[in-house]
């Protein structure tokens, strides 16, 4: 089993990554999609984000930046959020 630890001697799955001696375990998963964007961001190919965050105590954030905001991309942002919702949906059969 592949396993990547910071701060802590835990056995995790090869999945997650521990940040901190106290922290929950993180999806190496999200970091590297994160990470991803970021740059992606920098080099000025992300213009406009929809993002859903579900944290920890099973609340959620929602939060539209950037060009998703503006009113030519309303229909854009709405199609990418039923096709989300579609992705969703999916996960259950």
């Amino acid at each position: 089993m592949s396993i990547e630890k910071i701060g802590t001697k835990g056995i995790l799955p090869s999945n997650l990554v521990v940040i901190a001696d106290r922290a929950l375990p993180v999806s190496a998963e999200i970091v590297s999609l994160l990470e991803r964007l970021l740059e992606d961001a920098r080099a000025g190919t992300v213009i406009g984000l929809a993002v859903v965050t579900l944290r920890t105590k099973g609340n959620y954030d929602l939060k539209l930046l950037g060009n998703a905001t503006e009113k030519g991309e309303l229909m854009a942002v709405a199609g990418m959020l039923a096709a989300l919702q579609r992705m969703v949906l999916a996960l259950d059969e």
